[in-house]
């Protein structure tokens, strides 16, 4: 029965290692670590964001710490291709925006069969403050089932003092996609 446990331990250790430890656009969200909050959730303070009362309440309510250690995120749609979103933190109930939207707009125009199931447009854990958006152009070469994707990465860290996201880097790849 030891044995049963030990190895569930280490199961969920790497698990957990490998969560934090995933590197885009060569960052590691590791190097950004954030301390998990496990106090009592202060009351909301919606401030500016009345406009989204009802999106961000259930979030509060019902949501658990997705990033930088203290924030429950919340995300909805403003458009095609286009995501915005929120953050509450849990320790003062104070709501803040992501670095996503009008600013670094998140284009729907990538399709690859690699990618069919995954959405890599935003990368971020509980215990980081590592937030990273991925923008995507794509072209189809002509009469070929390939295309060319063309990304750009916004690396953004999540400054605890001022209560601001911090761009420390856009970093651009391109890559060739199987379309069909």
């Amino acid at each position: 029965m030891k044995s049963l446990a030990f190895t569930l331990f280490i199961i969920g250790a790497l698990i957990t290692q490998n969560a934090t430890a995933e590197t885009v656009a060569g960052y590691t969200f590791e190097k950004y670590p954030a301390k998990i909050y496990t106090g009592k959730k202060a009351p909301l303070k919606l401030g500016e964001w009345r406009l989204f009362r009802t999106r961000i309440t259930d979030a509060y309510k019902h949501g658990e710490i997705g990033f930088g250690g203290s924030y429950v995120v919340t995300m909805w749609g403003c458009g095609t291709g286009c995501i915005s979103g929120a953050m509450i933190d849990k320790k003062t109930g104070t709501v803040y925006g992501l670095p996503v939207g009008e600013d670094t707009p998140l284009e729907l125009g990538c399709y690859s069969v690699e990618d069919e199931m995954t959405d890599e447009r935003l990368h971020f854990y509980p215990d980081s403050r590592l937030f990273i958006t991925r923008n995507c152009e794509q072209e189809q070469i002509a009469e070929t089932d390939t295309a060319i994707q063309k990304l750009t990465y916004f690396v953004n860290v999540w400054n605890e003092k001022t209560k601001k996201f911090e761009l420390i880097k856009e970093v651009k790849q391109s890559k060739t996609v199987t379309t069909e």
